[in-house]
């Protein structure tokens, strides 16, 4: 379950303490710049520091989403830190962007003009930097989001263990061990148990969030699957594989979730 309280908390204090460290490396700054004789204005380090907080604090919901969809604590981590370390790439140039805009907005309005200096020389040592930045707060999300996944799995309810589904039939509660698969169509999903089909308003995301990740995987656009249900896997063609389950069901199995799938397999 996702945990909205604990990760605006999260938020709350990733924000004061980027705070707190852009004004102690703004004095930081400034003290070095003075001892070593260098001519600036006093509000320069701030520009600096600040300008830079801002656009890390944008970048870092791209981020967030972008974990959330490849976690690094994740049985198949080597193909999602490779995800990642593309990200960074994209997150750095994005950091150095933003920056240098906002940089050129606080110099004009001051009556100054700033110069980045030369782009390809800066956007290496910028990278240098904020490839330890990204991944520092990559290890952060994954930690906070172990240690939420721990104290939920501790404090499940009875409620908490059940999806509710709701339809023109009335409100049903399911087992999480009585649904075999969901399936998406149009704007409902449908949940297949051993004795019947339960229609519900809303999306695959949705249902995603409600079921145990440990014992449900995503295998196509249009499917989730229980594991324990699995009977085997059978492959068609090189690009076509289909999952077999033990009610005699057959669910295709996309290129896409094909490797955690068969990671989710072999354990």
């Amino acid at each position: 379950m996702f945990n909205t309280r604990a990760w605006w908390q999260f938020w709350l204090v990733v924000w004061a303490l980027g705070v707190m460290f852009a004004i102690n490396n703004s004095l930081t700054v400034t003290a070095d710049l003075s001892r070593n004789g260098v001519p600036f204005k006093a509000w320069q380090p701030y520009a600096w520091e600040f300008s830079s907080l801002f656009s890390f604090w944008l970048l870092y919901f791209g981020v967030f989403a972008w974990h959330r969809r490849w976690p690094l604590l994740h049985r198949n981590w080597p193909r999602h830190v490779l995800w990642h370390l593309l990200a960074s790439v994209v997150f750095s140039i994005g950091h150095v962007v933003l920056m240098v805009l906002m940089r050129h907005g606080i110099y004009w309005a001051l009556g100054d003009s700033y110069d980045f200096g030369q782009w390809g020389l800066e956007l290496w040592y910028e990278y240098r930097k904020d490839v330890v930045t990204y991944f520092v707060f990559v290890l952060i999300l994954a930690t906070y989001g172990h240690y939420l996944a721990q104290q939920n799995n501790g404090k499940l309810t009875e409620t908490e263990q059940r999806i509710q589904v709701k339809n023109k039939h009335g409100v049903f509660w399911l087992e999480h061990d009585d649904i075999i698969t969901v399936e998406s169509g149009g704007n409902y999903v449908y949940f297949q148990t051993p004795d019947r089909v339960l229609s519900n308003r809303g999306t695959m995301a949705q249902v995603a969030q409600s079921l145990d990740p440990k014992r449900f995987l995503r295998v196509h656009r249009s499917f989730i699957v229980n594991l324990s249900h699995v009977q085997k896997l059978h492959k068609n063609a090189k690009e076509s594989t289909e999952l077999c389950l033990k009610n005699g069901q057959v669910v295709p199995v996309s290129k896409k979730y094909r490797a955690d799938l068969l990671a989710a397999l072999s354990l």
